[in-house]
């Protein structure tokens, strides 16, 4: 009976369909979302043209235009509110010039993460995690350099081989400036009391007529990765070695009112920075619950510097400095994971550096300085899927030698994080962090330096930690992928800061350092939003940042400044042509000085055209400019103030011609996280 009557319903059926006439349908497009906010880690993917485009990561990262990120006209990446990004590639730790490295078509996707818990970042702030194809075996070569019109070019070569779980990268680059138009014109105001109860008041303004300038850097990297399901070691040795073998400045002196004949003058200078560094990553997961994480690193460089000014009837001025620096720092981890309930990380971080100085000159001196600070803490995170929170605590116990000077201390440090993204489209967060810094030992030494007739410069052994508070909220909307914004809010607090300071004399100035300075608070506001119109050909990039800084005594500045920047990159075919403009930028040099910078517009029109092996580009900086004017810093105090009208190549017309070339060979060549340029330890020479 059921048989009949299903063969019945579909006798039905077919009667039914011989009466249905056909008709043509529109077509359909189904595009999938490239962005995907979360509470934990927000996603993008990169379309095939912005990686065919691109020549390097950070590029890359600027055509993407992430709205949790802001990327400067030199590729610097930060947060909007400016707060530094550390780069991960895989999860394992990047440098500048593995993003130069980079295969671009190899970049699945772009991870961002605000406080991650997850043992591999190492306990880092804000991240950006690139997700490479994975492949069996190879290797690569690549090239990339550029030549500038301002006598200044670089080259990079990189290689990599993969056999089954080892893989191997030897990179090294060499870079090269030539400046003709190098230095600045520096006007400065003396306020010196006299022996009468007098004030001496003047201004001593240097002029410069000549600037030279040449700087060489040389690196060689060599890289070895272990990879399995369970182990992750990563070992890199690398050296660094920087030479200014000349920087020469020539032209004349005068003051205001006439205290004293108008004189010509001489600067030279000269410095060499050799390094050798080894950096470790070694991760090992026990089991689907417990991890551990170890990153050891090491440095040493050793750095020569020497400057001899000379005015003409008034005297010559020689002062030179050897370092040598040793850095040791280890982070261990162990993260436990409770499944639902969260992720518990315990942290051991340690860092030792010494500093071994002499100078000669002005000053005839040898100095001392040792650093250590051992921090242990814990983070607790968890996440329920619209909701991240993490919190962690610890402390840094900290002892600091300088000669027969010894000082210990311990402070607390914390961090708190809250992300919510009721979808995949809205994101609101919100961080606080507060530690204390160690002083740089380059701002110890008691030596007292001579650097012209009326300025000398000093250190201060005692040097105590100051501690830091960071506020920060943010927001991103991105309801498709032809639109995208951000908005974000942030304060940076120093307390117990460390300033220089200017100490008058009848017959000139000393600056010192001294602790504490007045409050320093700075504030910064902003807003970056992205258009992308026919089919992702055209993107247009709008964004406005401002800056505020409250700085107390000595300087007792308080200033505020906005700027504004326009993007746009269109794609056709293999070529794509890009547009950039910055508004002059406004901002404070540091909580340490009472400087305020401000620089020029900055402008760049670029063509470039590209396949999976080559890719080329023309760019033009700057192009209707044709002075040699840069930035300007403006920094007042009581007894002395400084402007200073900076001269180089960086604000002048400019052409770069950039190409990169890779070759690779194998099956599926594992791209990614390449050989990198390797940085020293932190020279102790007097700043």
């Amino acid at each position: 009976m059921l048989c009949a009557c299903t063969f019945a319903g579909l006798a039905g059926q077919t009667a039914v369909s011989d009466t249905i006439k056909t008709q043509e349908l529109n077509e359909v497009t189904v595009e999938a979302r490239r962005a995907h906010l979360g509470a934990e880690v927000s996603t993008y993917i990169p379309s095939s043209k912005q990686k065919n485009a691109a020549q390097t990561a950070g590029e890359l990262l600027s055509r993407m235009a992430i709205p949790q990120l802001r990327i400067t006209s030199d590729d610097k990446i930060t947060t909007p509110s400016g707060k530094s990004v550390d780069l991960f590639i895989d999860f394992l730790p990047a440098s500048q010039q593995d993003m130069e490295g980079m295969r671009m078509q190899d970049v699945k996707k772009v991870e961002y993460y605000d406080f991650p818990t997850d043992p591999r970042f190492q306990g880092k702030a804000h991240v950006v995690n690139f997700v490479m194809q994975k492949y069996e075996y190879g290797g690569y070569v690549k090239a990339y350099g550029w030549e500038t019109t301002a006598n200044a070019g670089q080259i990079n070569l990189y290689g990599k081989v993969q056999y089954r779980r080892m893989t191997f990268d030897v990179a090294a680059g060499a870079l090269y400036m030539n400046q003709n138009h190098a230095g600045s014109d520096t006007y400065e105001t003396y306020r010196l009391p006299q022996p009468d109860g007098t004030l001496k008041l003047f201004q001593r303004n240097s002029i410069q007529q000549e600037g030279t300038m040449r700087s060489r850097n040389y690196w060689p990297t060599f890289k070895a990765l272990y990879s399995s399901d369970k182990i992750t070691i990563q070992n890199i040795v690398g050296a660094n070695f920087n030479h200014t073998p000349l920087s020469n400045q020539a032209g004349y002196v005068y003051y205001s009112p006439e205290v004293a004949p108008r004189t010509d003058y001489s600067a030279q200078s000269a410095n060499r920075i050799n390094s050798v560094s080894y950096n470790g990553y070694w991760n090992f997961i026990l089991n689907d619950k417990n991890t551990i994480t170890f990153s050891p690193r090491y440095a040493y460089s050793h750095t020569c510097t020497n400057s001899l000014y000379v005015e003409k009837n008034v005297g010559e001025y020689y002062n030179a400095a050897k370092d040598d620096s040793h850095q040791f720092s280890g982070n261990l981890t162990y993260s436990h994971s409770f499944g639902k309930w969260g992720t518990l990380n315990a942290m051991l971080q340690t860092i030792i550096t010494s500093n071994n100085t002499c100078y000669s000159g002005t000053a005839t001196t040898a100095d001392n300085a040792h650093t250590y600070r051992v921090g242990p803490g814990i983070q607790y995170s968890l996440s329920t899927g619209k909701v991240y929170a993490m919190a962690g605590f610890g402390f840094h116990y900290d002892r600091q030698e300088y000669l027969d000077w010894k000082e210990t201390s311990a402070a607390p440090w914390v961090d708190v994080s809250l992300q919510y993204s009721p979808d995949d489209r809205h994101s609101v967060s919100g961080e606080f962090h507060h530690m204390k810094s160690i002083p740089s030992s380059a701002y110890r030494s008691a030596a007292v330096i001579q650097s012209n007739p009326l300025m000398s410069y000093t250190g201060n052994p005692n040097l105590v930690s100051y501690g830091s508070y960071d506020v920060g909220v943010s927001y991103t909307y991105i309801p498709n992928n032809r639109f995208s914004l951000s908005a974000s809010a942030s304060t940076w607090i120093v307390d117990n800061r460390y300033v220089y300071d200017y100490e008058a004399a009848p017959a000139g100035i000393l600056r010192t350092i001294k602790q504490p300075g007045g409050n320093y608070s700075q504030w910064n506001y902003g807003a970056y939003a992205t258009l992308r119109l026919f089919d992702s050909k055209l993107q247009l990039t709008a964004q406005v940042n401002a800056t505020s800084v409250c700085n107390g005594a000595p300087y007792n500045l308080n200033k505020t400044h906005v700027e504004y920047a326009i993007m746009a990159n269109f794609y056709l075919n293999n070529w794509t042509f890009s547009g950039l403009y910055y508004t002059p930028m406004g901002y404070p040099d540091g909580c340490m000085v009472g400087t305020w910078v401000k620089t020029k517009s900055f402008y760049m029109l670029k063509a470039g055209w590209s396949n999976s092996v080559w890719n080329l580009q023309l760019q033009l900086f700057d192009f209707a400019r044709w002075n040699w004017e840069g930035d300007k810093s403006v920094m007042r105090s009581p007894c002395y103030d400084k402007i200073e009208q900076a001269y180089s190549t960086d604000d002048h017309a400019i052409a770069k011609l950039s190409v990169t070339y890779t070759f690779g060979f194998g099956k599926k060549v594992q791209h990614g996280n390449e050989a990198s340029q390797q940085s020293g330890a932190n020279s102790g020479i007097l700043k």
